[in-house]
């Protein structure tokens, strides 16, 4: 394939001999036409001065053709003269020949030109004689007098173009290849560089310090755009770090964090925001759109309508701020406006810190006033145990084990598996289908098939069953309960665990995860439990990077909502 210097070297040859193959062939045409001319003006001369001697004298009279034979002795030897009548017929012939015996000459073709144009030539063989004649002839009156030539080499000659142009031509074809080659190279060079580092741009392989362009104005711009896309690329690439950066903050924050197209279409959340929003809603789902028909976000959209698409702009910063109470948790919301009309909502959880604190407050209390004597403290695993009523006495221990002393301990001893939940949730509920009939409760398994994660087997397997169990303890008879996946993304899956039954007291919903406590405590004496179910379910939840919250639902009963990672290949969280 031709490089571009090569191309350019060649259209510029070939531009340049069609322009020289025309320049000179015209010049070849016009230099003809101008001998052509020249002799036409000598035949000319002829004609007139006999078309003179014929006004004078007549055509009528012996007298009159010796005349014309005197006027002949005047022009060349060589030269014929023929008069000719309007209708073609011949007058006079110098040749000697007789008239009648040339035939009508009305057809010539230098004879119809004089008839048409007043005057005519022809380069052609005599029919009379078979010779090549060059014929000129004029109108004169209602005569035609027509002079001619032999075409011989001598009038060739004379007809034939000078040289002088074509060897001018010639000569100067090297002179401008050479400045060609000098300009092709001079471009070439340029756009050789430019194709280069459009390619190499291609595969952003890009050696900006190895372009060098020629000092010539295309140098020059192309020198100032590859400056331009270095300028440019760079930015990009600050940019591609930054929101590498912003997106990992968002993926990480402890805040629930949200990007919104103007038209309120999500863009990216995170799945703290996820998470976060699914305890606000009514019902959990995997659609965000339903935030905007919710009562709770109302002020959201109030504070969009005026600021967003037209809306009355307000003398304030594009930000907004209040807080949502749902169910135990209490969730402060932000709103803030991008420059493009999009914009980002938060969600922060500000009751765990709280919580935390009052965590650890309460521990002390809590433990010395559960655990009394070391018969206390036995009693107290031991009805955890026992409240497993499924379970052969090996699996018991190892739960016992798994449960109590691994998750106080480094999660990143526990050990690691490909879990199927939704196979694991049938098993529970066969093991727990004697409690359910007894408490008459229908169970819904609303988990795909298939769907898997790793973590621990024993963590993952706590948090479904204790679930469960606390349902058939405190839903009530002939309730419903149900384990559903609502949500899922590259990172985590979202469940959904609820009844049917009468839920619990708003004031005890921020302290159901705690250790040890109790809602009423005769009726978990009642029940035989010990308040370590829902401690140990928020604990396995958190040790597989989840978050978890509970809420009652407007139909009535109990929902906690959790998410658990995928994949745990770097380990346990702690």
């Amino acid at each position: 394939m031709l490089s571009y210097r090569s191309k350019l070297l060649l259209n510029f040859t070939l531009l340049f001999a069609a322009f020289t193959l025309l320049l000179v062939g015209f010049q070849y045409n016009r230099e003809r036409q101008y001998r052509r001319e020249l002799l036409e003006a000598r035949l000319l001369s002829y004609a007139d001065l006999v078309a003179g001697d014929i006004e004078t004298n007549g055509l009528n009279s012996t007298t009159a053709v010796e005349e014309l034979k005197k006027v002949k002795l005047l022009l060349p030897k060589e030269l014929r003269l023929t008069v000719i009548g309007k209708n073609g017929t011949v007058i006079y012939e110098s040749d000697g020949m007789m008239p009648h015996e040339m035939g009508n000459h009305h057809d010539r073709p230098e004879v119809r030109l004089a008839l048409n144009e007043n005057e005519g030539s022809d380069i052609r063989a005599s029919v009379t004689e078979g010779k090549e004649f060059f014929y000129f002839a004029k109108a004169y009156g209602s005569l035609i007098v027509r002079v001619a030539l032999p075409y011989d080499d001598e009038v060739r000659n004379f007809m034939k173009a000078d040289n002088v142009f074509l060897w001018f031509a010639l000569m100067l074809f090297p002179i401008v290849l050479v400045l060609l080659i000098y300009i092709s190279d001079h471009f070439g060079k340029a756009i050789a560089q430019l194709r280069l580092f459009i390619s190499s741009a291609d595969r952003g392989l890009v050696d900006y310090d190895q372009l060098k362009f020629p000092h010539s104005e295309l140098g020059d711009v192309a020198a100032t755009l590859t400056l331009k896309y270095r300028q440019l690329d760079e930015s990009n690439r600050q940019i591609a770090l930054e929101r590498e950066r912003l997106l990992r903050h968002f993926l990480y924050s402890e805040a629930g964090i949200a990007i919104f197209s103007p038209d309120r279409q999500k863009i990216f959340a995170n799945p703290k925001f996820t998470q976060y929003a699914n305890t606000i809603l009514d019902r959990p789902t995997a659609d965000l759109n339903a935030l905007w028909s919710n009562d709770r976000f109302q002020p959201v959209c109030e504070f969009l309508e005026q600021n967003v698409n037209g809306g009355s702009p307000v003398q304030e910063a594009p930000l907004f701020r209040y807080t949502i109470q749902a169910g135990s948790s209490c969730f402060a919301v932000q709103v803030l406006i991008y420059s493009d009309q999009s914009f980002e909502l938060s969600l922060t959880d500000i009751t765990q810190a709280e919580q935390t604190k009052k965590l650890k407050q309460q521990m002390s209390n809590n433990i010395t006033h559960e655990l009394r004597t070391p018969v206390s403290s036995i009693r107290g695993y031991l009805e955890t145990i026992m409240e497993c009523a499924g379970l052969n006495e090996q699996r018991k221990n190892d739960f016992l084990v798994a449960l109590i002393t691994k998750a106080e301990e480094a999660p990143e001893a526990l050990p690691l598996e490909t879990i199927d939940v939704s196979r694991m949730v049938e098993d529970i509920a066969d093991e727990l289908r004697g409690g359910m009939e007894q408490a008459d409760m229908e169970f819904q398994q609303l988990i795909q098939p298939g769907t898997t994660l790793t973590g621990n087997y024993s963590l993952v397997y706590a948090i479904f069953r204790n679930l469960m169990e606390n349902s058939i303890r405190y839903a009530g008879q002939g309730t419903k309960m149900c384990a559903e996946l609502y949500n899922e993304d590259k990172d985590f899956l979202y469940f959904s665990f609820r009844d049917t039954g009468c839920g619990v007291p708003e004031e005890h919903l921020p302290r159901l995860f705690e250790r040890f406590y109790r809602v009423t405590e005769g009726r978990t004496r009642d029940c035989g439990g010990t308040g370590l179910g829902l401690s140990i379910v928020r604990n396995a939840v958190l040790c597989h990077s989840g978050e978890i919250s509970v809420r009652n639902r407007k139909e009535g009963g109990l929902e906690i909502l959790f998410c658990l990672k995928k994949n745990h290949k770097g380990g346990l969280r702690n």
